[in-house]
C-alpha cells in the first residue's frame, strides 16, 4: 500500500509541476499563438482586427467605436491545456503513445474551441459594442469554455478506453461481477 501511495503522490506532484512550470514557460507563447489564430479566423469574414502591444486585439468595427480586447491568462486556454497534459500524462494510466495521442487530441480540441470563443466575442463586440462583448464573454463564453473543456477531457478519456480485445472483455466481466454482487439482482436476472 505504501508503494501505491508513493506512486500516487509522485504522479500528483508531477501533475502540479507540469501546471506550474508549464504556466511560467508557456503562458506568453500560447497567448501569442491564440491571438494569431484569432486574427486568422477574424480576417475571414469578421471585423477588421489587429494585434497590438502586449496581449491585446484591436477591433475596428464598421459602425461604432474601436476597442481593444485583452487576452488575459484566464481568457487563454493555457490553464486548461496544462491541466489536461498533467492529468493525461501522469494521473491516467495506459500505454504512453496512446496517452500522448489522447492528450494531443484533447488539447487541439480545447485550443480550437477557445480561439472560436475569443473570435465570437470579438464579432459580438464589433456588431453590438464593447459592453455586449463583455456580457457575451462573461456569460456565454464562460459556459462555452466550461462545456468544451469537459468535452475535451471526455475525448481524452475516450482515447484511453481499451478497444475490443481481451482487456475490454476483462473490464466488462469485472463490471458484471460488481453489478451482480452489489445486493441487487444478478446480471442474468435470476434471484440469489
Amino acid at each position: 500500500m505504501n508503494g501505491l501511495r508513493a506512486r500516487a503522490a509522485f504522479d500528483l506532484a508531477m501533475c502540479v509541476a507540469v501546471a506550474i512550470v508549464g504556466f511560467e514557460l508557456l503562458n506568453g507563447p500560447i497567448r501569442h499563438v491564440e491571438i494569431s489564430s484569432v486574427l486568422l479566423v477574424a480576417h475571414h469574414g469578421g471585423p477588421p482586427v489587429s494585434a497590438v502591444g502586449g496581449y491585446a486585439i484591436q477591433v475596428l468595427p464598421n459602425a461604432g467605436l474601436p476597442f481593444r480586447a485583452q487576452v488575459t491568462p484566464f481568457c487563454s486556454s493555457v490553464i486548461a491545456l496544462l491541466a489536461m497534459a498533467g492529468i493525461g500524462l501522469f494521473v491516467l494510466h495506459g500505454p504512453v503513445a496512446r496517452r500522448l495521442v489522447a492528450v494531443s487530441v484533447a488539447i487541439a480540441f480545447v485550443f480550437a474551441c477557445n480561439v472560436a470563443r475569443i473570435a465570437a466575442s470579438l464579432v459580438v463586440g464589433a456588431h453590438m459594442g464593447d459592453r455586449a462583448l463583455v456580457l457575451f464573454h462573461d456569460w456565454v463564453g464562460t459556459l462555452f469554455g466550461l462545456a468544451y473543456t469537459i468535452v475535451g477531457f471526455l475525448l481524452m478519456l475516450y482515447g484511453l478506453l481499451p478497444r475490443s480485445g481481451p482487456m475490454k472483455k476483462r473490464l466488462f466481466r469485472r463490471a458484471i461481477v460488481r453489478v451482480g454482487t452489489d445486493g441487487g439482482p444478478s446480471p442474468a436476472g435470476g434471484a440469489r
